[in-house]
């Protein structure tokens, strides 16, 4: 059987963000990605074994683009400092899924991805992204970004969204084209997915220092 080769990324995405509990003091943000990775390889091997046996699996995966978004907004909010926008995630964190939920399950759009919740998650996460970049580079004292894990979380979070937006924001209309097109952006998709991860994998290592041996 063959092994996406995202999947294996993400697999060593998860084990390293183990390390969080090892290395002290972690925030709170950091020791919660493993859970949430876990759920995600759950996930991706139910819709993976679900279309091998052509079985629906856009309620799987409408119910996970939920999750994850409140997932990130969470996160999002652990890492913010601003307590305005603390507050207005902290809303976004409830009715986002009560929204989300009402338009998968109340009005009927046939077994399709919810393109409308995710392009809403997209933009939401976008700006809370930003909010952060600029909150970080005001800050009073430089921050070395190589050993930042928030930055690097946010660094994974925001190039995910907006590299994969395109390809969900249109998922309706990639059932009539080609194999071939088909083809190109499932790897464009697998591609953007290794990245993501091997962004996440540094910001659970970034802080291991390594210590050089000396005659």
């Amino acid at each position: 059987m063959n092994v996406p080769v995202d999947l294996i990324f993400l697999t060593v995405c998860l084990l390293a963000s183990f390390s969080a509990f090892s290395q002290k003091p972690s925030p709170f943000y950091l020791k919660i990605f493993p859970f949430y990775f876990i759920i995600t390889v759950l996930v991706q091997q139910i819709g993976t074994y679900l279309s091998q046996h052509t079985i629906p699996n856009a309620v799987l995966y409408n119910s996970f683009s939920i999750f994850d978004f409140a997932f990130n907004f969470f996160v999002l909010r652990l890492i913010i400092q601003n307590k305005r926008v603390k507050i207005i995630i902290f809303f976004i964190l409830i009715l986002y899924p009560v929204v989300s939920c009402l338009n998968l399950f109340y009005f009927k759009q046939g077994g399709t991805f919810r393109t409308v919740n995710y392009a809403i998650g997209c933009s939401l996460i976008v700006v809370f992204c930003i909010i952060y970049f600029v909150e970080l580079f005001q800050l009073p004292k430089a921050v070395n970004l190589k050993r930042e894990p928030a930055f690097w979380i946010c660094t994974a979070i925001l190039f995910s969204y907006v590299c994969t937006f395109p390809f969900w924001g249109l998922v309706g209309f990639l059932n009539t084209a080609p194999p071939f097109i088909l083809r190109n952006l499932t790897t464009i998709l697998m591609i953007i997915n290794i990245l993501s991860y091997s962004l996440f994998t540094i910001a659970f290592l970034c802080r291991i220092r390594i210590r050089k041996s000396t005659l």
